[in-house]
């Protein structure tokens, strides 16, 4: 597949030290600028005229909405621009983007391929790891799928199932109401080892508040 024929969404929120080197790296490897779409998020400092520059998509919140929702604004973006398949990056810089040919080499065999973060447990804070182990046991027993590493952003997606699939959330835990849902609906679900470049950045994360968020997900999916 050509990738410029290819969506890459990027969610982005006060990412200005890191969103250009992500979007440099894209277009090393081979996907087209115009195909390349930042969403800003509402951020309050350069991050939208950092990627404005690049000559890339840019979508513009004025308000920080969530990642969830810019998620999906890049996805109708996508979907504008008759694009039929999308990698998600986000901005801010842990993934390796060259290794997005493991998740292409994935085409046509899963319709949501997810990439499974090295080591990421042994990483994280102590409250992290215990939200992503509760995510990942709700995400595994509501979607029939085991799930290691459904929080991790980096993905390929075939935006078909979207005609199937409407995502009613917008922060973080969309992105296991995603995967909840296309199960359901018995689209293919996959994975593939990335690794994770760290570098002291802060999460936006809030453990707490977002773990409540996707409990609250959760149990509106598990009796509708």
């Amino acid at each position: 597949m050509d990738l410029r024929e290819i969506a890459v969404i990027i969610p982005a929120y006060n990412a200005e030290k890191t969103i250009g080197g992500v979007i440099e790296k894209l277009i090393q490897c081979g996907f087209g600028k115009k195909n390349i779409i930042v969403v800003n998020d509402g951020s309050t400092d350069s991050t939208g005229d950092i990627a404005g520059k690049y000559g890339v998509a840019l979508v513009e919140h004025e308000v920080n909405r969530g990642k969830g929702a810019a998620l999906k604004s890049g996805i109708a973006h996508a979907w504008k621009e008759n694009l039929g398949k999308a990698l998600v990056v986000d901005a801010d810089g842990q993934h390796n983007v060259s290794e997005a040919m493991g998740f292409l080499k994935m085409n046509g065999k899963y319709d949501i391929t997810i990439g499974e973060r090295r080591d990421i447990l042994r990483r994280m804070p102590l409250d992290r790891r215990l939200t992503n182990k509760v995510v990942n046991l709700v995400v595994s027993l509501l979607s029939g799928v085991r799930t290691a590493d459904v929080q991790c952003g980096f993905r390929y997606i075939d935006l078909r199932i979207f005609e199937r699939i409407q995502l009613q959330t917008n922060r973080y835990e969309t992105e296991s109401e995603m995967v909840i849902k296309a199960a359901q609906r018995k689209y293919r679900i996959g994975f593939v080892p990335v690794s994770t470049i760290y570098d002291n950045e802060r999460s936006h994360i809030d453990p707490l508040v977002d773990t409540m968020r996707f409990i609250n997900m959760a149990v509106r999916l598990l009796w509708h």
